[in-house]
């Protein structure tokens, strides 16, 4: 039995340790990985209208600059907006398919019944009248999105365990035997969803709006975004996927407040108007953790490797790992080199309770312009604000400060390999 005293930190790695058990098992449940892997279904959608609400940056007066940089375009600018509204804006609908088709894939029902499913859910939640009512196809309506896979998938899972469906005979096409096998499923989910908006005149997508999101979005604030920080890194420090394991559970809560960002901002944007502080309702929204994590910890530590004098065989690794850092891919060191845990966890907490600081002062506007996650950090902090030259800045000032953090562990590790690679030459 070992009796080296363990630090305070080894106690509380050990604590953190015995929570990731159970945090991976809920990140595994069927309806958790439908809901994430349903919203990564929708990135490419998003992007699209991401990239068209970008081009009104550029087409319209009063954006980037005071004068349209693109004035040729400027008379299409409705049409380029209407893109970026039939994308974003409807969004709930995406969402509806996209979880719909994950989720029941993993409870092993077919992706296609599954995302028509949760789609015609979604359709009966939203709507009671005979005219159709699109309020809640945007970001509002992805709670009801979340509801309405749910019902639907296990509707169908629950009938395909019970037999309660039309079966054909095994000559029969897949595709047309599915069709069939979903009739009785398709009908009992009619009967829960028109049953609930019309005939009990249940309005899912108001009562969350007026009663849920408050809740939810009191969780928009730099101590829970800061924590939530702290938690990626140490969870990362453990060799389980930080990243994906927090999203587990405040993936339901970012996307909401993503899309209520994107929608005030893109309002804006179309009138020609400047998007401030005050007109975005969250500041944790978006890749505002992409425009610091990476570049105070990574960028650090590849700095070191390519200027170490001592470890000059680093450097390969070094410029191996460069292309895919740029690109917020951090893997290759991440796993790489010991000297990145505890300064990581001090740097990521750190950066992230400013930068929260930072946006919720409005020193730079909250973001409001969806990016690819592995966009470089400052073209995120750019144009994600709507193009912020402080914004673009600030992922080199998380540099420095990164820094100056890690130079005290550096030196430290670069001593212990020194003193290892001596005592080897002796052996």
């Amino acid at each position: 039995m070992s009796t080296e005293k363990k630090t305070v930190m080894d106690k509380f790695l050990g604590v953190i340790e015995k929570m990731a058990g159970p945090a991976t098992t809920f990140a595994n449940y069927p309806v958790v990985k439908g809901i994430q892997n349903g919203m990564v279904a929708t990135t490419g959608v998003t992007l699209v209208g991401a990239l068209f609400l970008v081009m009104m940056l550029f087409v319209t007066d009063g954006n980037l600059t005071a004068k349209a940089l693109l004035p040729f375009l400027t008379p299409y600018a409705g049409q380029i907006g209407l893109l970026n509204s039939l994308s974003m804006s409807i969004i709930g609908i995406y969402m509806a398919i996209g979880m719909g088709a994950e989720m029941s894939y993993t409870l092993g029902i077919d992706k296609t019944t599954g995302a028509i499913g949760s789609f015609f859910a979604f359709i009966l939640l939203t709507n009671a009248e005979a005219t159709i009512d699109t309020s809640f196809w945007g970001g509002a309506g992805i709670i009801v999105a979340i509801v309405a896979a749910i019902v639907s998938s296990y509707t169908l899972k629950l009938c395909r365990q019970y037999h309660i469906e039309i079966r054909l005979p095994d000559s029969v096409p897949p595709a047309i035997a599915n069709s069939f096998s979903a009739v009785i499923p398709y009908f009992i989910v009619a009967l829960i969803c028109w049953g609930l908006r019309t005939v009990l005149g249940f309005n899912l997508g108001q009562a969350v709006t007026d009663l849920l999101l408050p809740v939810l979005n009191g969780a928009d604030n730099i101590f829970v975004y800061t924590l939530v920080q702290f938690l990626i890194t140490v969870f990362w420090s453990l060799g389980i996927h930080g990243d994906n394991l927090t999203g587990a559970v405040m993936g339901t809560f970012t996307a909401v407040w993503n899309q209520e960002n994107i929608d005030a901002g893109a309002k804006l944007v179309q009138a020609g108007q400047t998007v401030t502080r005050a007109d975005l309702p969250h500041v944790y929204a978006l890749n505002i953790g992409r425009t610091h994590q990476w570049c105070c910890s990574f960028w650090p530590i590849l700095f070191y490797m390519f200027t170490s004098k001592k470890l000059s065989y680093l450097r390969p690794l070094a410029w191996t790992a460069l292309p895919p850092a740029i690109f917020c891919i951090i893997e290759p060191i991440m796993f790489g080199l010991p000297v990145v845990l505890n300064p990581f966890i001090i740097t990521h907490t750190l950066t992230g309770a400013l930068a929260y600081l930072i946006y919720d002062l409005g020193i730079v506007v909250p973001q409001y312009i969806s990016l690819p996650w592995a966009s470089p950090s400052p073209l995120i902090g750019y144009l994600g604000s709507g193009g912020s030259i402080i914004g673009g800045i600030l992922p080199f000032v998380w540099f420095a400060l990164g820094l100056v953090i890690f130079y005290p562990f550096w030196k430290a590790y670069e001593n212990a390999e020194v003193k290892r690679m001596a005592e080897e030459v002796a052996e």
